[in-house]
């Protein structure tokens, strides 16, 4: 049995505001470890429940952000940034069940630590005309290659944000969301014994959960927050602006649509 396990820092346990997630800043390191060791739950959970090949892509930030000689030595490890799959670089369709580590909700959720999606430069991002955070629309990657999502992981927003995106999702709140840089946290010892038996459970009853159906087509709508980003985005070839801050792109496929999405996110960086 295989798992692909994606892994995000803003949901991870104890992780509140910028200076714990921002490589050089002071609580970066300190957070990578606690990042680190809800992963190597997730991995033991999944262990236990049969799992034979694990493969973890980091995906926040840099994406370089897993302590590779404190992880697990049973799972792999993606490494690194510009991947043309973003989180999701390394999914195919050889894989049984995929896992959310330290998720956070979409941008503007009420009291969502570090809410955001993909990019501070992002109000929102609409799919098929749907509103996704991160976890929506890479789901919908995963359900391309007919993996689905069993567990994620993350605060009680995200908790509730994905149990609605993702039917038949299990979740694990390590904190609640008492602001963008405010939680009441569970103690780490605490998160990972509960991400262990969850993942534990999630990928034994995997075969209960569908992946999000495939779609004949996707159309993907950005809104951007400034009219620079927008602009700077809709020079890209098949790239429509519909007004001073949304771009809107079609595709056939998902596996199409997200290097489209990197192409983006650098493009409104510049």
């Amino acid at each position: 049995m295989k798992v692909f396990i994606s892994v995000d820092m803003e949901g991870i346990s104890g992780v509140i505001d910028d200076t714990d997630v921002d490589v050089g800043k002071k609580n970066y390191e300190y957070c990578r470890r606690l990042l680190t060791q809800d992963v190597n739950a997730a991995i033991e959970g999944a262990l236990e429940a049969g799992a034979t090949e694990i493969l973890v892509n980091d995906s926040h930030d840099t994406m370089k952000n897993v302590i590779l000689d404190e992880l697990n030595p049973q799972a792999q490890l993606i490494s690194g940034f510009k991947k043309p799959f973003l989180m999701m670089e390394g999914i195919d369709e050889n894989f049984d069940a995929a896992f959310f580590i330290g998720y956070h909700g979409k941008a503007g959720t009420t009291n969502g630590i570090l809410n955001h999606t993909l990019s501070g430069k992002i109000q929102r991002l609409f799919l098929n005309g749907k509103e996704v955070g991160e976890a929506g629309l890479n789901a919908s990657l995963a359900a391309a290659f007919g993996v689905p999502v069993v567990l994620v992981t993350g605060d009680t927003q995200t908790a509730a944000e994905v149990e609605v995106d993702i039917p038949g999702v299990f979740t694990v709140a390590v904190k609640e969301g008492k602001g963008t840089n405010t939680g009441r946290c569970l103690h780490p010892s605490v998160t990972r014994k509960m991400i262990k038996e969850k993942a534990k459970e999630a990928l034994q009853h995997s075969k209960n959960i569908k992946p999000l159906p495939i779609e004949t087509s996707y159309t993907l709508e950005v809104e951007f927050k400034t009219t620079m980003s927008a602009q700077m985005v809709s020079y890209m070839p098949n790239v429509e602006l519909l007004d001073g801050r949304t771009i809107r792109y079609q595709a056939h496929e998902m596996t199409q649509v997200m290097p489209v999405v990197l192409a983006m996110l650098l493009l409104s960086a510049s």
